[in-house]
């Protein structure tokens, strides 16, 4: 039997990190749905494979959860990757503060 199992992370499974390794970044900028679960995700992953990165705060969404709301959880991640534990940076940026 063959099972399809989704990567556990952004990089796992895939060519992401061989890509970004042939464009050299000097930083990640990661925007996208559910917040709490693949924002999150994707910029630890990021941050774990040796990227610079900049949370785009408000390109990410995620729905409401039953034990919070949508603005509650957003702030908090927020408030988490700005004290992430890294040898990379991981900054929190507007995207018109991007595009100066």
């Amino acid at each position: 039997m063959l099972l399809f199992r989704r990567p556990s992370t952004p990089f796992g499974g895939t060519d992401l990190q061989a890509r970004l390794k042939e464009i050299a970044p000097d930083r990640v900028l990661i925007t996208g749905w559910a917040t709490d679960l693949c924002v999150d995700a994707t910029v630890r992953s990021a941050v774990t494979n040796h990227h610079h990165v900049v949370v785009v705060t408000d390109c990410h969404t995620v729905s409401d959860r039953p034990h919070l709301d949508a603005v509650s959880v957003i702030r908090h991640h927020h408030w988490i990757w700005s004290g992430l534990i890294t040898q990379r940076s991981v900054t929190l940026a507007a995207a018109n503060e991007l595009l100066l």
